[in-house]
């Protein structure tokens, strides 16, 4: 029987400055949140939807980085999902959010392309030109 995998990369751009906060004595947790943007097509247009995701990312090193982890900066998360669950008021209550194992530092809006990562690894939006080639009955 295989195992179960449970990794995520994730590069978006911080919806506001990390919070680090320490839930005990020389513990250090930085929280985040990162907008990530989904492409989908409508109709002939290409249309970016942002989806927002909850990060925490722990240690000496969260803590070292989190005074540049500002507004707008873009990040390159890897970690994986865990999902949190508790009841209040009788109802059931779960979310999900990302324990990042790293991270690492883009670039600023309005910076050059000195991003930590050549830009070639990290595609741009797709061409909606080339992809009128693709079958509209795609199951996915």
């Amino acid at each position: 029987m295989a195992s179960d995998l449970n990794h995520v990369l994730l590069q978006g751009r911080l919806t506001k400055s990390a919070e680090v906060k320490y839930p005990r004595q020389d513990f250090c947790v930085v929280s985040f949140t990162i907008a990530s943007n989904e492409n989908h097509k409508n109709g002939d247009n290409w249309e970016k939807r942002p989806n927002y995701i909850d990060c925490t990312w722990t240690g000496n090193y969260a803590k070292a980085c989190a005074p540049s982890m500002t507004k707008g900066r873009e990040v390159f998360v890897e970690g994986n999902i865990h999902q949190d669950r508790w009841e209040k008021d009788g109802q059931k209550q779960s979310r999900i959010i990302i324990k990042a194992s790293d991270v690492k530092m883009g670039k600023m809006p309005g910076e050059g392309n000195n991003s930590t990562a050549p830009a070639a690894e990290y595609p741009e939006e797709p061409d909606a030109a080339s992809d009128d080639d693709a079958p509209d009955d795609i199951p996915f």
